[in-house]
């Protein structure tokens, strides 16, 4: 009794097993995600106020657009004190964003709203981006600031502007 108790019970378990091999085989093969997932998103953007984040929320994607004065543009070309990764070597960005601006045009700067240190929301305060849970500041180049812990600067998304900078396109 016990022995044939056993074997249906292993008989049993080899069966969730195998199914479930199934089932993961099949999901990794064949995505079924929805295909608007794998579209651009658009952003309609009116008068951006100058050097004040704005942040922009489209499905599951936060993005934050900051329009930069001449002076603040100067002031991040020539500041690298104070900065983690002032050169963006460890960082992950589209190669036109491989200047001290980090951004394809000097007067925009677009990232991704989601800090990388600990991976929370970001917030204003005081002319720069700060994580809301935890202390990593970033400067309006999204460059990591010093601070406690060692994090990485901003991410940057592959985007365009049309000519007249009023809609905003993010390439997943």
């Amino acid at each position: 009794m016990r022995r044939q108790s056993l074997v249906r019970g292993v008989k049993a378990l080899s069966t969730v097993l195998g199914l479930a091999v199934i089932f993961v085989f099949f999901d990794s093969a064949i995505d079924f995600r929805p295909a608007v997932i794998d579209s651009s998103y658009y952003f309609k953007l009116s008068d951006l106020p100058i050097d004040e984040p704005v942040y922009l929320r489209q499905e599951n994607l936060s993005i934050v657009v900051i329009r930069r004065s001449d002076q603040t543009s100067q002031y991040l070309r020539q500041s690298d004190k104070g900065l983690q990764d002032a050169e963006s070597s460890r960082s992950r960005q589209p190669d036109y964003a491989r200047n001290s601006l980090r951004s394809r045009d000097p007067e925009y700067y677009v990232s991704y709203a989601m800090g990388t240190d600990l991976g929370c929301p970001l917030r204003t305060i005081e002319k720069q981006l700060q994580e809301t849970c935890s202390n990593a500041g970033y400067d309006f180049a999204g460059r990591a600031l010093q601070g406690g812990q060692q994090y990485q600067n901003l991410r940057i998304p592959d985007y365009t502007f049309s000519n007249d900078f009023k809609t905003l396109t993010i390439n997943p």
